[in-house]
């Protein structure tokens, strides 16, 4: 007979190791790096926008959308919004510091796209464009706007949870 982990203690530390990624981000580019701003004579105040940006939208925001739709004790329509705004809110942090990091390399004169890291960043950001885009459609916009059932086809949740497994783990 297998062990069963409570999941409380996990949720905790993941929420506190975000809490003081996020607390590190922030005084690596406020304190060591100048601060952040979307208008500067130093361009490297532009391009601290991003990690912020990325690590606390995309990263820590998107997590709480993934955890959230098993972690809440409400209802099924009520844990749908909440995923889909906190995935939305995620995807647009996640775009607005990819445009700080273009942004900056335009106007500092750097080429734009020129590491494997940009490209696998523009890569991901668009699949998990894609992904909201089809969850929007299928498991929001049928099953609540359309009050019919998502378009579903056997073994369909284990692709879902297989592409999204593989985005996490290239988002980090």
């Amino acid at each position: 007979m297998a062990t069963r982990l409570k999941a409380l203690p996990f949720s905790f530390g993941a929420h506190f190791l975000a809490l003081i990624a996020a607390i590190m981000v922030l005084v690596w580019s406020i304190h060591f790096r100048g601060g952040l701003a979307w208008e500067a004579e130093n361009k490297n105040l532009i391009f601290n926008i991003h990690p912020v940006l990325m690590l606390i939208g995309f990263i820590i925001l998107g997590g709480e959308a993934i955890i959230s739709y098993k972690s809440f004790p409400l209802e099924k329509q009520v844990k749908k919004k909440i995923h889909l705004v906190l995935h939305a809110i995620a995807l647009i942090l996640g775009i607005i510091g990819i445009c700080a990091a273009f942004k900056n390399h335009n106007e500092s004169n750097i080429p734009n796209l020129y590491s494997l890291h940009s490209w696998i960043g523009i890569g991901v950001i668009t699949l998990y464009g894609i992904q909201w885009i089809y969850g929007f459609v299928v498991f929001f916009y049928l099953e609540v706007v359309l009050k019919s059932d998502a378009i579903h086809f056997p073994g369909m949740c284990f692709w879902e949870c297989l592409y999204m497994s593989w985005l996490l783990a290239m988002r980090v």
